[in-house]
């Protein structure tokens, strides 16, 4: 195409989209940025700014860089793309609706939980009256809504809404759909959180049979099942069952993605925990160095998951009882949730908190009740 039609052209833009689209899958996302701005490069060019497709492109570039944890480069394209299409459609379109999620889902990422549920509720508002209440787009807001709730704490409207999802979900497309396994797997994660870990366990369940049934063995969602199940069999208590499916987890993912992708720095950093909750520190710290060492490849320094993995490593080193160590990692996790949420955020008064109790192990009562306040406050 680039030999029969040069670079701007429509057909070569579609080439670098699809070529956008399987690095994002690999988990190369650094390349499928690469490929989606010569997208929109393009498009401009043929197009000018207030077009569908470059409102389109906004949008894809927006998903890779909020995967790559690049926040605030997601929020201004995901923005931009709003901004055509309110501009071509005005705010009652699918378009908008679109928008309008992507943007719920960065806010969410961000921590910025208002926005996000506002972005949300906008999108469900459009969607609803446009198609009613039974239509994917509206068990998709319901499903996004929920997982705000969720962060937010608000665990009993997170389970309504998921719940809502569900119910549509069921009526459109019967027990066995990838949807209705996602609203499973959500309320699974819910009932986690309220410290249900029965119907946690139960719903988790559900989710892996249908996925097993629609996919086989060998496919991400079904790895996702497997670590929910983990982490809830961790949560029980049984940690040969938790390190069972996270190993199954970590199995299919390193199959499908190779050693460098996101899911699994996730399968590593569970069984990090996993170890360590069974006092196993030296195989703890192995995994949760290999998980930190992926989500830093893949995400750079200033990432949620990389902060995390700083965090898990800190926690170990502390059990291992090397302060100084312990020290340096949380305030490496620390200084990145800073960066990303401000000092007013549950994360960065976890890291102040662990951090006072590592300074007054260490006998330095001075720094323990500085970090200590900071926490409180």
């Amino acid at each position: 195409n680039l030999k029969l039609f040069g670079e701007n052209h429509p057909k070569v833009a579609i080439c670098h989209s699809n070529l956008g689209q399987i690095y994002k899958d690999q988990g190369n996302l650094g390349k499928a940025a690469e490929c989606s701005s010569k997208v929109l490069a393009i498009d401009l060019k043929l197009f000018g700014e207030n077009h569908p497709m470059v409102a389109i492109d906004y949008s894809n570039l927006g998903q890779i860089y909020q995967a790559q944890g690049n926040l605030g480069k997601a929020a201004e394209n995901s923005n931009k793309a709003l901004a055509i299409d309110l501009e071509i459609f005005g705010e009652n379109h699918p378009m908008a609706a679109r928008d309008y999620n992507n943007l719920g889902q960065i806010y969410q990422d961000q921590g910025n939980l208002d926005k996000a549920a506002e972005c949300n509720n906008k999108a469900l508002i459009i969607n609803l009256k446009l198609f009613g209440e039974n239509h994917p787009d509206v068990a998709i807001n319901y499903s996004n809504l929920g997982q705000i709730y969720k962060d937010q704490g608000n665990l009993g409207k997170a389970a309504e809404c998921s719940n809502k999802a569900l119910a549509i979900n069921l009526n459109l497309f019967g027990e066995n759909h990838p949807g209705v396994a996602i609203d499973h797997s959500n309320l699974g994660q819910i009932y986690k959180e309220q410290g249900n870990l029965e119907k946690a366990e139960e719903y988790s369940t559900k989710a892996l049979a249908i996925n097993l049934k629609l996919f086989g063995e060998n496919h991400p969602k079904v790895a996702i099942c497997h670590s929910n199940l983990g982490q809830i069999y961790k949560g029980r208590g049984n940690l040969d069952k938790a390190a069972e499916y996270s190993n199954k987890a970590l199995t299919i993912s390193v199959k499908l993605f190779g050693e460098n992708h996101s899911a699994v720095a996730t399968d590593y950093s569970n069984l990090g925990q996993i170890y360590q909750d069974q006092d196993n520190l030296g195989e703890a710290a192995d995994y949760s160095n290999k998980a930190l060492t992926i989500s830093v490849k893949l995400f750079g320094e200033n990432h949620t998951q990389v902060a995390t993995n700083y965090s898990n490593l800190g926690a170990i080193y502390q059990a291992q009882s090397k302060l100084g160590k312990a020290s340096e990692y949380f305030s490496k996790a620390l200084a990145i949730n800073l960066k990303l949420f401000g000092e007013n955020h549950s994360t960065v008064a976890i890291h102040y908190s662990n951090l006072g109790v590592i300074y007054k192990e260490q006998g330095n009562l001075e720094k323990a009740e500085e970090y200590s306040t900071k926490a409180l406050a």
